[in-house]
């Protein structure tokens, strides 16, 4: 029933990928069976291992980030730390962005170290000092973000690939911030999103995704069969449906994103503006080489302390106090509270949380309402 259900979609395509709501498949005989196992036809198992739904989901993705191949997990946070339990063993060493996702670092500095391996946090500002911090033979891993979160740093991502390569190690890309569209001519090995953001649109579902050469994503499916973290088809399917208004979100939003930066530059009461679009950004340069668009992202500090922040903060409407990036609706949120107070070092230097800093994450509505309403909150 299944093959048939699933053969009538090249003659008769709907307009919705369909939803298998199955966890186990069959086979009419052993030798079909044999012939699955061997290699020698294509077909479908178990849904821990993947399945018609996902498939769909998969390819979509892979095709707009312009890589060869996607794997999919119920979260973005599954998808990183799958990845780097596929990458890492026990004595090896490990490179990231201090600036970067917090999940991520505590993934690595809670759970990587108590199994040996060991971690090297460097700044955007310290890339160019790459090649002193790798440990011949022991270093296996770079992660990189750009735009980091919250604070919209961009590093060389070229430069950064091109380093590694030469040492012969693996770069691991977040490009949750940046979006599908973006980055995927860049030489890394494996790019990892977050699907809550921009491929759900609407923060509804959860997911992952790990993408690039279908070499690299079937080392990290195949390193974690015992550790799987299936997306559920119906999760996909929800995915799927919102990846269809991926572009049209995303162009708004980075536009109206861009608009807010250059109204908050120019504020009496707004100490600094950190948007990669921005002339006065740290790695503007950077940006406008290596980014289509600048994002939706965007953090500012208000010319005062928490206190002043928090009652900003209060006085919004249209953006809402939450945890979010990517949603059709605006979020605002503290950003020392959110992301920073676990990690004192990232309070310095040009990507410095402060107390007063609001990271804003734009959606769709009218970008005149959302200006307003940061207008009437700064007064």
């Amino acid at each position: 029933m299944v093959e048939r259900a699933w053969a009538v979609r090249e003659k008769n395509d709907p307009f919705v990928v369909p939803s298998f709501e199955t966890i186990s498949f069959s086979l009419p005989s052993m030798g079909s069976w044999e012939e699955l196992i061997k290699g020698q036809q294509d077909g479908w198992v178990y849904l821990s291992d993947g399945n018609p739904t996902l498939a769909a989901l998969e390819k979509l993705l892979a095709k707009i980030q312009g890589v060869d191949s996607c794997w999919v997990t119920s979260t973005g946070k599954s998808a990183i730390s799958a990845t780097l339990l596929a990458l890492l063993n026990h004595g090896d060493h490990i490179i990231l962005l201090r600036e970067g996702y917090k999940s991520t670092r505590l993934f690595v500095e809670g759970v990587l170290k108590r199994f040996g391996v060991s971690v090297t946090l460097i700044g955007v500002d310290d890339i160019k000092r790459l090649p002193e911090y790798i440990q011949p033979g022991k270093t296996k891993v770079l992660v990189l973000e750009a735009p980091t979160n919250p604070m919209t740093r961009v590093p060389d991502l070229n430069y950064c690939a091109a380093v590694a390569r030469e040492h012969e190690i693996t770069t691991v890309l977040d490009n949750s911030l940046a979006g599908f569209h973006q980055h995927g001519d860049v030489a890394v090995d494996l790019i990892v999103h977050s699907l809550s953001k921009f491929a759900s649109g609407v923060g509804d579902v959860m997911g992952g995704a790990v993408l690039g050469s279908n070499d690299r994503v079937r080392q990290v499916k195949s390193s974690n069969v015992w550790n799987t973290d299936a997306l559920s088809t119906h999760a996909a399917v929800e995915l799927w449906k919102g990846m269809q208004t991926y572009k049209l979100r995303i162009e708004r939003q980075a536009a109206s994103a861009f608009e807010i930066a250059r109204y908050l530059e120019k504020h009496p009461r707004v100490k600094r503006v950190l948007y990669p679009g921005l002339s006065s950004h740290p790695d503007h340069e950077v940006a406008v080489r290596q980014m289509k668009d600048f994002g939706s992202v965007l953090a500012f500090d208000v010319d005062g302390d928490s206190e002043v922040m928090r009652k900003v903060l209060d006085r919004m409407k249209v953006f809402r106090i939450a945890f979010g990036t990517g949603f059709t609706q605006s979020i605002a949120n503290p950003a020392w509270l959110f992301y920073a107070r676990s990690f004192p070092e990232v309070q310095t230097g040009l990507s410095a949380i402060n107390e007063s800093t609001i990271r804003l994450s734009v959606g769709i509505e009218p970008v005149d309402e959302l200006i307003a309403d940061v207008e009437e909150a700064l007064r």
